[in-house]
């Protein structure tokens, strides 16, 4: 698994089938935000669906960028921030926001501006689709298995915010086993919970997310 595919292929496998049914047959217009190197967009244009993916990493870009070449698909790739390219010109049927990428957004006012910006972005109707995060990944905490620690090798280390679902994995030279508070350079990432979706979601007109697949896909649609 790495920042593209931050999942195993099974699961990818269940999420991008689940994706395929929950837009149905007819051509869509879709964003994929945060599209690394196509593994959602790729299936989805297959499919018959105008897609347009964009993401920060032109390293992500240019990756999807040519195994569209590779398979002879055509798709509208685009590197930057969300924040700067959406909205769009014209409004689209669908946004698709996966493989943890809304984890990314660990400030709550940039994941609300971020949804209020695919709310302007959708037609009436349309669907916000994200990962089930409190389905598959909260789970773990409850079981205790997410915990601050370094693990028996000293290679990576598991840091919480002391108030707040926001966490960092520190890898390498990073790792600091006399720090156990969040520093300015860890890469802090949320753990969100279904009633801050719901919260953030409200605050977005948009729709509660409800879970099309448990640990998988839920949605959310503009209001």
């Amino acid at each position: 698994m790495n920042d593209w595919l931050p999942m195993d292929e099974t699961q990818s496998r269940v999420q991008i089938e689940s994706i395929l049914q929950l837009l149905g047959e007819s051509p869509l217009d879709i964003i994929d935000v945060g599209c690394g190197d196509g593994r959602i967009l790729i299936p989805l244009a297959v499919a018959g669906h105008r897609v347009t993916g964009i993401d920060v990493d032109v390293n992500a870009i240019n990756a999807c960028s040519n195994r569209c070449a590779d398979l002879d698909i055509d798709a509208s790739l685009m590197d930057g921030n969300l924040f700067d390219l959406l909205p769009f010109s014209g409004s689209v049927d669908a946004i698709v926001c996966c493989g943890q990428t809304f984890m990314l957004l660990a400030d709550v006012d940039e994941a609300v501006k971020a949804l209020n910006l695919f709310h302007t972005s959708l037609r009436k109707g349309g669907m916000v689709i994200l990962d089930d995060i409190p389905g598959d990944l909260w789970p773990e905490v409850a079981l205790g298995r997410w915990a601050n620690g370094v693990n028996e090798e000293g290679t990576l280390q598991f840091v919480w915010a002391k108030d707040d679902a926001v966490f960092a994995i520190r890898e390498g030279d990073q790792v600091d086993e006399e720090c156990w508070t969040l520093k300015e350079s860890d890469h802090k990432v949320r753990l969100w919970t279904r009633g801050a979706l719901a919260l953030a979601a409200k605050l977005s007109d948009l729709s509660a997310p409800t879970v099309q697949v448990e640990g998988a896909v839920l949605v959310m649609r503009a209001l």
